[in-house]
């Protein structure tokens, strides 16, 4: 009895370790000062975070600062437009530091449901958490990082606060909000991109069509490719932005399979590769992957995609192979005797909305 007694404080006491809530972790830790400062500031966020479970990216106090410098000072921040910002940071599932630094990198699902940041189809938008680097591929683990909007990462600085109902990590930025593809291309200097889709009047369809994967050349890879699209008809343009584009089930890294082919806009498919620490589209290495849009991801490339030798787009151009990675022998596809044969949908059987846009897609670049 007097051991029980003597144990009685500590079991009181115990628990408290774990009752803080998300709200008590942020006001108990230093580094989240002006987080807590904020969200004391609007008594309904406050009360959701202390008792939301799950996983919260807080970010420090230099980092918020960043944040509404660049946004214009304190009163550019509006609440809803901290709602979204909570609700983009928070996962309502429980992600440990350990888990989300596999190699290959996890899809984090976020509480993101504002339209303008998420249109999946009523899905809230997600992260991409990795330690081996943007597209999950690199060989050598290094830091932790949160993917977000327009390729910007957060680094977790310290991980796995722990409350009752999850866990804390406290990272040194504020996670950036996705945006539409066009916007995506503008403000990650994607510029011969953001030309050739406004040329061809493809900017609605672009970024209102959900769950859309593109994967994009940087400026380099279209000058190394000898493109002018001032010289390219516009029928030459959409093709090659229908053979950049994929709809249905979005293309985040952790959904494509090593040597599986994924049917693209254009009928004919692409190859994914994950090999020597990184991931091929084709044979044309991701010099950035899993660049989160409102509407689905980017995957930015070294180089440009072309149809295998033989294939007759709409535009009645032939593709020809192309090498550009160090020992590449064609587009993976080469060989191909008719659009799309062999070639595994992201969803692979049934016929969903996104089939069904899929289809009308492919109709309004016929005609575009």
């Amino acid at each position: 009895m007097r051991m029980i007694s003597l144990l009685y404080p500590l079991l009181l006491i115990a628990p408290l370790a774990f009752a803080h809530g998300i709200a008590g972790i942020i006001s108990s830790t230093s580094d989240l000062s002006t987080l807590n400062s904020i969200i004391n500031e609007y008594p309904e966020i406050l009360s959701a975070l202390a008792s939301a479970n799950g996983t919260f990216f807080a970010p420090s106090n230099d980092a918020l600062d960043a944040f509404i410098s660049a946004v214009g000072g304190p009163t550019a921040v509006t609440p809803d437009a901290i709602q979204d910002l909570i609700d983009y940071h928070l996962s309502p599932l429980t992600h440990a530091a350990e888990a989300l630094s596999t190699a290959g990198g996890a899809l984090v699902s976020t509480r993101l449901l504002d339209e303008a940041y998420a249109n999946l189809e009523g899905v809230a938008n997600v992260v991409f958490a990795s330690a081996y680097g943007s597209t999950g591929q690199d060989t050598a683990l290094g830091a932790l990082k949160v993917y977000s909007g327009v390729g910007e990462s957060a680094t977790v600085t310290r991980p796995d606060l722990e409350f009752e109902g999850g866990l804390v990590h406290v990272i040194d930025r504020v996670l950036n909000f996705p945006r539409n593809c066009t916007k995506t291309a503008e403000v990650a200097s994607l510029s011969t991109l953001f030309e050739a889709i406004e040329k061809t009047n493809l900017t609605e369809v672009v970024d209102t069509t959900a769950k859309f994967t593109c994967f994009a050349p940087t400026n380099e890879a279209f000058a190394a490719a000898g493109i002018d699209l001032s010289a390219l008809s516009n029928d030459q343009i959409v093709d090659a932005l229908k053979y950049h584009s994929i709809v249905g089930d979005v293309g985040y890294s952790t959904a494509f399979e090593d040597g599986k082919e994924y049917q693209t806009l254009l009928g004919v498919p692409v190859t994914v590769h994950k090999r020597d620490g990184q991931l091929f589209i084709n044979d044309v290495a991701v010099q950035q992957g899993n660049v989160i849009m409102s509407n689905g991801v980017a995957h930015v490339l070294s180089g440009v995609l072309t149809p295998p030798a033989g294939v007759t787009t709409a535009s009645g151009a032939s593709g020809t192979e192309t090498s550009t990675a160090p020992g590449a022998s064609g587009t993976g596809t080469a060989g191909a005797s008719t659009a799309g044969s062999g070639a595994i949908p992201l969803r692979a059987q049934g016929f969903s909305s996104s089939d069904i846009v899929a289809a009308l897609l492919t109709l309004y670049f016929m005609f575009a």
